[in-house]
């Protein structure tokens, strides 16, 4: 899946107002060809009524009286930049950055503050290349801004898929050495870069993007054509016993639950594990889960020995090259004669290799050779079209497979 930008300071999330600080705007204007006292005076009233509206969450009367500024004004700093923000709150992309790249050009780039908003505006016009230039900026000028670190490794991505491989290598490379703390640095500019790339992704970058993504995870997931759940389910059927609720089930990496609907016939008690707390907020709104924690998933299979019948994982091992660790918990979590089932996306490659999206892909061999060092019996590895990615079919594999009797 590739993850959804991260929203700006103001932005909207999940439909409602998030408590932001109100930022005081100065009482200057820019009157450099309508200088009269009288537009001083309807600016500055115009000024405070937006204020209001903006305090009481009247997004639209703020914007419109905004707007009312710029038509008397159009080069008013604080007016254009406020209105661009409304604009990112708003998903009207297009005002954005018409506002907050004219408030650029007269700022100049030392005192421009938005270029967070700026970038996630371009992004969401599919305009890489600029989104790219306006979060590189973002993030140099303020190396603690992780909504702009996230942001930027999704818009390398897109530029290094529409063809600018170059740029955004290098952009990737210099983003690596310049912020070593920064999980996305470390990982997507691993990824995009080509450099030292690791075994598996950063706990704290996949919390990171999936907390970002949750409110629209279902829904973008859906345009996609996500298939991963009910692929699993149809290979795992014939080596399941009749859906009559009596199974012990985990959801390994559970996001918002997609998979509960298809694992609950079969469950006496269902459990999800993920990493991000939004994201089992979501599934735990959806009512199906006996049980949900927030946990990395090596960590959480190790002192559950033998706790379960049967274990997904839909879509999660494409966030881990190394599998040799995780199917070793897997073992060590079923019981014997239990039942796996997971999706990684596959490749030619040896063994796995980090894709430019920040996603795992895995060789075939590689995948059956660690199913079987780590002691479980394969099933299955059947190719399929997990999803699509630009519209082209993202090709994986089904794995099934099952532990030992003892």
């Amino acid at each position: 899946m590739v993850p959804g930008l991260v929203r700006g300071k103001g932005q909207l999330l999940s439909g409602l107002i998030q408590p932001v600080l109100f930022r005081r705007i100065s009482g200057a204007t820019h009157l450099n060809r309508l200088g009269t006292a009288w537009t001083m005076t309807e600016l500055n009233q115009l000024q405070q009524d937006a204020e209001e509206h903006y305090r009481q969450g009247r997004l639209d009367d703020a914007a419109a009286t905004y707007q009312a500024m710029l038509d008397i004004d159009g080069d008013h700093l604080e007016a254009l930049e406020w209105r661009g923000e409304i604009a990112v709150q708003q998903d009207d992309y297009e005002t954005a950055v018409d506002s907050l790249a004219h408030a650029s050009s007269l700022r100049g780039d030392d005192s421009f503050a938005e270029y967070t908003n700026l970038g996630l505006a371009y992004y969401e016009l599919s305009r890489p290349a600029e989104a790219v230039d306006a979060l590189w900026l973002a993030v140099r000028k303020d190396a603690t801004d992780l909504v702009s670190h996230s942001n930027l490794g999704k818009a390398l991505y897109d530029l290094f898929a529409g063809g600018e491989e170059e740029t955004a290598v290098s952009i990737a490379a210099e983003w690596m050495r310049r912020f070593p703390e920064v999980p996305d640095a470390q990982h997507i500019g691993a990824a995009v870069s080509g450099n030292a790339k690791p075994g598996t992704a950063n706990p704290a970058y996949v919390e990171d993007i999936f907390n970002d993504y949750a409110p629209v995870f279902d829904e973008k997931l859906a345009e996609l054509g996500y298939r991963a759940p009910s692929l699993i389910l149809k290979a795992l059927e014939p080596h399941l016993p009749a859906p009559n609720r009596d199974l012990i089930v985990l959801d390994a990496g559970c996001g918002t639950g997609l998979c509960a609907p298809l694992l609950s016939p079969y469950a006496q008690h269902l459990e999800g594990v993920d990493l991000s707390p939004k994201m089992l907020d979501k599934a735990r709104d959806k009512g199906h889960y006996n049980a949900l924690h927030q946990a990395e998933l090596t960590e959480y299979l190790a002192p559950r020995a033998e706790a379960y019948d049967v274990i997904i994982a839909a879509d999660v091992l494409c966030y881990i090259g190394d599998l040799e660790a995780i199917l070793d918990g897997f073992l060590n979590a079923l019981v014997p004669t239990g039942r796996l089932g997971f999706t990684v996306e596959s490749t030619e490659e040896r063994e796995f290799q980090l894709n430019q999206s920040g996603r795992y892909k895995h060789n075939t061999d590689y995948v059956r050779n660690c199913v079987s060092n780590a002691g479980l019996i394969l099933i299955d590895a059947a190719t399929a079209d997990l999803r699509s990615e630009y519209g082209v079919p993202v090709q994986g594999l089904v794995v099934t497979a099952a532990k030992p009797a003892e």
